[in-house]
Protein backbone atom coordinates (compact mmCIF):
# COMPACT_ATOMS: atom_id res chain seq x y z
CA UNK A 1 0.00 0.00 0.00
CA UNK A 2 2.77 2.43 0.88
CA UNK A 3 4.46 1.50 -2.47
CA UNK A 4 1.06 2.43 -4.28
CA UNK A 5 0.63 5.71 -2.28
CA UNK A 6 4.61 7.01 -3.20
CA UNK A 7 4.13 5.83 -7.07
CA UNK A 8 1.15 8.00 -6.84
CA UNK A 9 3.14 10.83 -5.20
CA UNK A 10 5.86 10.31 -7.37
CA UNK A 11 3.39 10.25 -10.78
CA UNK A 12 1.65 13.79 -9.35
CA UNK A 13 5.13 15.61 -8.96
CA UNK A 14 5.80 14.99 -12.34
CA UNK A 15 3.04 16.07 -13.85
CA UNK A 16 3.07 19.35 -11.74
CA UNK A 17 6.66 19.34 -12.98
CA UNK A 18 5.54 18.68 -16.94
CA UNK A 19 2.73 21.23 -16.70
CA UNK A 20 5.24 24.10 -14.48
CA UNK A 21 8.17 23.94 -17.21
CA UNK A 22 5.37 23.91 -20.26
CA UNK A 23 4.29 27.09 -18.01
CA UNK A 24 7.61 28.65 -17.85
CA UNK A 25 8.39 27.94 -21.90
CA UNK A 26 5.00 29.93 -22.85
CA UNK A 27 6.18 32.77 -20.46
CA UNK A 28 9.66 32.56 -22.55
CA UNK A 29 8.08 32.08 -26.16
CA UNK A 30 5.26 35.03 -24.92
CA UNK A 31 8.53 37.36 -23.70
CA UNK A 32 10.44 36.91 -26.66
CA UNK A 33 7.52 37.50 -29.20
CA UNK A 34 6.45 40.56 -27.07
CA UNK A 35 10.06 42.07 -27.35
CA UNK A 36 10.81 41.49 -31.37
CA UNK A 37 7.15 43.01 -32.36
CA UNK A 38 8.27 46.32 -29.61
CA UNK A 39 11.90 46.05 -31.47
CA UNK A 40 10.37 46.14 -34.89
CA UNK A 41 7.78 49.07 -33.76
CA UNK A 42 10.48 50.98 -32.56
CA UNK A 43 12.56 50.51 -35.79
CA UNK A 44 9.62 51.84 -37.31
CA UNK A 45 9.23 54.73 -35.38
CA UNK A 46 13.18 55.49 -35.66
CA UNK A 47 13.04 55.35 -39.28
CA UNK A 48 10.21 57.58 -39.58
CA UNK A 49 11.09 60.20 -37.42
CA UNK A 50 15.08 59.79 -39.14
CA UNK A 51 13.13 61.20 -42.62
CA UNK A 52 10.77 63.29 -40.71
CA UNK A 53 13.93 65.94 -40.15
CA UNK A 54 14.17 66.14 -43.59
CA UNK A 55 11.12 67.48 -44.54
CA UNK A 56 10.23 71.42 -44.79
CA UNK A 57 9.08 72.36 -41.06
CA UNK A 58 5.16 74.44 -40.90
CA UNK A 59 5.86 78.05 -41.70
CA UNK A 60 6.06 79.32 -38.18
CA UNK A 61 5.54 83.06 -36.75
CA UNK A 62 4.10 84.86 -34.10
CA UNK A 63 0.68 85.92 -34.53
CA UNK A 64 -0.10 89.93 -35.33
CA UNK A 65 3.43 90.76 -34.88
CA UNK A 66 5.99 91.16 -37.89
CA UNK A 67 8.94 90.05 -37.67
CA UNK A 68 11.40 91.47 -35.38
CA UNK A 69 14.27 93.91 -36.62
CA UNK A 70 17.84 92.53 -36.78
CA UNK A 71 19.61 92.65 -33.34
CA UNK A 72 21.90 95.79 -34.87
CA UNK A 73 21.40 97.84 -38.17
CA UNK A 74 22.50 95.64 -41.22
CA UNK A 75 26.04 96.97 -42.46
CA UNK A 76 25.86 96.95 -46.65
CA UNK A 77 27.90 94.25 -47.92
CA UNK A 78 30.77 94.29 -50.35
CA UNK A 79 29.34 93.05 -53.88
CA UNK A 80 30.45 89.49 -53.96
CA UNK A 81 31.61 89.70 -57.20
CA UNK A 82 34.36 91.30 -56.23
CA UNK A 83 35.64 88.58 -53.58
CA UNK A 84 37.05 85.50 -54.94
CA UNK A 85 38.05 82.40 -53.66
CA UNK A 86 40.48 79.64 -55.68
CA UNK A 87 40.80 76.54 -54.10
CA UNK A 88 44.65 75.10 -54.78
CA UNK A 89 43.65 71.69 -55.53
CA UNK A 90 41.73 71.92 -58.01
CA UNK A 91 41.49 75.38 -59.51
CA UNK A 92 37.93 75.98 -59.20
CA UNK A 93 36.88 79.44 -58.03
CA UNK A 94 33.99 80.42 -55.30
CA UNK A 95 32.57 83.36 -54.70
CA UNK A 96 32.65 84.30 -51.56
CA UNK A 97 30.83 87.41 -49.14
CA UNK A 98 31.44 89.05 -45.77
CA UNK A 99 27.93 88.32 -43.86
CA UNK A 100 26.59 91.02 -41.15
CA UNK A 101 28.18 89.12 -38.50
CA UNK A 102 31.91 89.28 -39.37
CA UNK A 103 32.57 85.96 -41.06
CA UNK A 104 33.55 85.08 -44.65
CA UNK A 105 31.24 82.12 -45.66
CA UNK A 106 30.95 80.51 -49.14
CA UNK A 107 28.13 81.67 -51.39
CA UNK A 108 28.08 78.94 -53.70
CA UNK A 109 28.09 75.15 -52.48
CA UNK A 110 31.68 73.15 -52.28
CA UNK A 111 32.08 71.18 -55.47
CA UNK A 112 35.65 69.26 -54.61
CA UNK A 113 35.91 65.71 -55.88
CA UNK A 114 36.31 63.36 -52.99
CA UNK A 115 36.01 59.92 -51.87
CA UNK A 116 32.47 59.88 -49.96
CA UNK A 117 31.42 62.84 -52.18
CA UNK A 118 28.92 62.69 -55.26
CA UNK A 119 27.14 64.47 -57.91
CA UNK A 120 23.23 64.74 -57.56
CA UNK A 121 21.94 61.26 -59.30
CA UNK A 122 25.35 60.76 -60.27
CA UNK A 123 25.26 63.20 -63.25
CA UNK A 124 28.21 65.76 -63.14
CA UNK A 125 26.30 68.58 -64.76
CA UNK A 126 24.36 68.90 -61.64
CA UNK A 127 27.43 69.34 -59.75
CA UNK A 128 28.69 72.12 -61.36
CA UNK A 129 25.27 73.95 -60.82
CA UNK A 130 24.59 72.38 -57.54
CA UNK A 131 27.69 71.24 -55.75
CA UNK A 132 28.37 67.93 -54.33
CA UNK A 133 27.01 66.12 -51.98
CA UNK A 134 29.33 64.86 -48.47
CA UNK A 135 28.91 62.16 -45.84
CA UNK A 136 29.81 63.92 -42.52
CA UNK A 137 33.20 62.32 -42.46
CA UNK A 138 34.48 63.31 -45.57
CA UNK A 139 32.93 67.24 -44.56
CA UNK A 140 34.88 67.79 -42.06
CA UNK A 141 37.94 67.79 -44.45
CA UNK A 142 36.90 68.82 -47.96
CA UNK A 143 36.98 72.69 -47.29
CA UNK A 144 40.30 73.98 -48.97
CA UNK A 145 43.08 75.32 -46.75
CA UNK A 146 42.41 78.61 -44.39
CA UNK A 147 38.76 77.52 -44.61
CA UNK A 148 36.54 74.79 -42.34
CA UNK A 149 33.20 73.15 -42.04
CA UNK A 150 31.47 75.49 -39.81
CA UNK A 151 30.30 74.69 -36.22
CA UNK A 152 26.56 74.91 -34.51
CA UNK A 153 28.05 78.05 -32.64
CA UNK A 154 29.34 79.85 -35.90
CA UNK A 155 25.88 78.84 -37.60
CA UNK A 156 23.92 80.11 -35.10
CA UNK A 157 25.97 83.48 -35.43
CA UNK A 158 25.11 83.72 -38.86
CA UNK A 159 21.32 82.81 -38.56
CA UNK A 160 20.45 84.96 -35.61
CA UNK A 161 21.83 88.25 -37.41
CA UNK A 162 19.43 87.71 -40.24
CA UNK A 163 16.47 86.84 -37.74
CA UNK A 164 16.54 83.90 -36.02
CA UNK A 165 15.59 79.99 -37.28
CA UNK A 166 12.07 81.81 -37.48
CA UNK A 167 13.05 84.11 -40.33
CA UNK A 168 16.40 83.65 -41.35
CA UNK A 169 15.65 81.01 -43.94
CA UNK A 170 14.41 83.41 -46.31
CA UNK A 171 17.17 86.06 -46.04
CA UNK A 172 19.55 83.16 -46.45
CA UNK A 173 17.76 81.78 -50.07
CA UNK A 174 18.63 83.18 -53.61
CA UNK A 175 17.33 87.40 -53.42
CA UNK A 176 18.00 87.54 -49.76
CA UNK A 177 19.45 90.02 -47.57
CA UNK A 178 22.70 87.67 -46.47
CA UNK A 179 24.17 86.64 -50.23
CA UNK A 180 24.10 83.66 -48.68
CA UNK A 181 22.38 82.71 -52.15
CA UNK A 182 21.19 78.75 -50.47
CA UNK A 183 21.43 76.34 -53.52
CA UNK A 184 18.43 73.76 -53.20
CA UNK A 185 20.56 70.80 -53.85
CA UNK A 186 18.59 68.12 -52.01
CA UNK A 187 20.51 65.52 -50.51
CA UNK A 188 21.45 61.57 -51.28
CA UNK A 189 21.18 58.83 -48.27
CA UNK A 190 23.43 56.09 -47.65
CA UNK A 191 21.36 53.69 -49.52
CA UNK A 192 22.26 56.04 -52.94
CA UNK A 193 18.60 57.80 -52.91
CA UNK A 194 18.48 60.98 -54.07
CA UNK A 195 16.15 63.58 -53.31
CA UNK A 196 14.87 67.06 -52.73
CA UNK A 197 16.53 68.98 -55.40
CA UNK A 198 15.18 72.34 -55.91
CA UNK A 199 13.48 72.02 -52.68
CA UNK A 200 15.55 72.21 -49.93
CA UNK A 201 19.20 72.72 -49.17
CA UNK A 202 20.94 70.79 -46.19
CA UNK A 203 24.11 71.84 -45.13
CA UNK A 204 26.29 69.82 -42.19
CA UNK A 205 27.64 71.43 -39.14
CA UNK A 206 30.84 69.97 -37.92
CA UNK A 207 29.32 69.56 -34.51
CA UNK A 208 28.01 66.02 -33.67
CA UNK A 209 25.61 64.63 -31.31
CA UNK A 210 26.71 61.41 -30.61
CA UNK A 211 29.17 59.01 -33.29
CA UNK A 212 26.29 58.32 -35.46
CA UNK A 213 24.80 61.65 -35.61
CA UNK A 214 25.72 64.82 -36.47
CA UNK A 215 24.07 68.12 -36.80
CA UNK A 216 22.98 70.02 -39.95
CA UNK A 217 20.59 73.11 -40.89
CA UNK A 218 17.84 73.13 -43.30
CA UNK A 219 16.43 75.60 -45.60
CA UNK A 220 13.49 75.27 -47.76
CA UNK A 221 12.25 76.48 -50.55
CA UNK A 222 8.49 76.66 -49.02
CA UNK A 223 8.80 78.12 -45.79
CA UNK A 224 10.82 80.84 -44.36
CA UNK A 225 11.68 78.54 -41.06
CA UNK A 226 15.25 77.71 -41.11
CA UNK A 227 15.89 73.88 -39.42
CA UNK A 228 18.79 73.05 -37.38
CA UNK A 229 18.51 69.13 -36.54
CA UNK A 230 20.87 66.13 -36.30
CA UNK A 231 20.83 63.44 -38.95
CA UNK A 232 23.16 60.01 -39.74
CA UNK A 233 26.56 61.03 -40.86
CA UNK A 234 26.76 58.21 -43.62
CA UNK A 235 24.05 59.98 -45.47
CA UNK A 236 25.31 63.26 -47.73
CA UNK A 237 24.87 67.09 -47.54
CA UNK A 238 25.74 70.22 -49.43
CA UNK A 239 28.95 72.00 -47.69
CA UNK A 240 29.52 76.14 -46.97
CA UNK A 241 32.95 76.70 -45.90
CA UNK A 242 34.00 79.91 -43.55
CA UNK A 243 36.86 81.56 -43.62
CA UNK A 244 39.83 80.54 -40.55
CA UNK A 245 39.93 83.21 -37.99
CA UNK A 246 43.19 85.08 -38.18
Amino acid sequence: MKKTIAFIVIILLLIAACAYYNCMQREKFEQEKNEAVAAAVQHAIDSMNQHKALEAPKQMVKAHKPPPPPAKEIKPEPKPEANMLVDARDGQEYKIFESGSGQWWMRQNLNFASPGSWCYDLDDAKCAEWGRLYNWEEAMSACPEGWHLPNDQEWMSLISYYGGTLYAGKQLKQGGSSNFNAQLSGYRDKAGYFGKIDESAYYWSSTEQNKDYASFKGIYKSVDNLGTYTYPKPDAFSVRCVKDQE
